[in-house]
């Protein structure tokens, strides 16, 4: 389901012999759980990209804990591969300096998720109508079973 990137292609005849980066575009993703786009592409993308960086706070409304179980849930961590890799990395990784950082991050501590919105959140699960924004998974229901947790628990249910 997902496309193969490639992470170079051959010198373009201008260029002076430098290998030119094949940037993926923003819903792209790599095919296998694990997977990850290296920093140099990402690095590459936000480039591209051209936007401002902006930065990350808690918006889940909730204590940053640092013994949170998210942290050791399969699900969480399951969410966390997806995310990583897709290009979404790219954008929403503080290091590389990319606007989307603040919608949600993924170097926020001690839980991404918690930089994440509501808005953020059903954007991601697809329950917008926000082009080009649901995260592409091969499992849509687990996703948003997940998506749904979290805002039952920011809401105290």
């Amino acid at each position: 389901m997902f496309p193969m990137i490639l992470a170079c292609t051959s010198p373009p005849p201008d260029s002076g012999g430098s290998p030119v980066l094949d940037l993926p575009e923003h819903s792209e993703c790599l095919p296998s759980a694990g997977d990850s786009y290296s920093d140099a592409i990402c690095q590459a993308v936000v480039d591209e990209a051209g936007r401002q960086p902006t930065v990350s706070e808690n918006k889940s409304g909730m204590p940053p804990d640092w013994t949170d179980p998210r942290l050791n849930d399969p699900e969480y961590r399951w969410l966390t591969s997806e995310v990583k890799r897709c290009a979404c990395r790219c954008c929403h990784t503080g290091a590389f300096g990319g606007a989307g950082v603040y919608f949600w991050n993924l170097e926020h501590q001690p839980v991404w998720i918690d930089s994440a919105s509501g808005w953020s959140l059903s954007v991601l699960g697809g329950w917008t109508d926000e082009d080009d924004q649901t995260l592409p998974t091969d499992d849509i229901d687990r996703l948003r079973a997940l998506i749904e947790a979290e805002m039952d628990r920011r809401q105290g249910n």
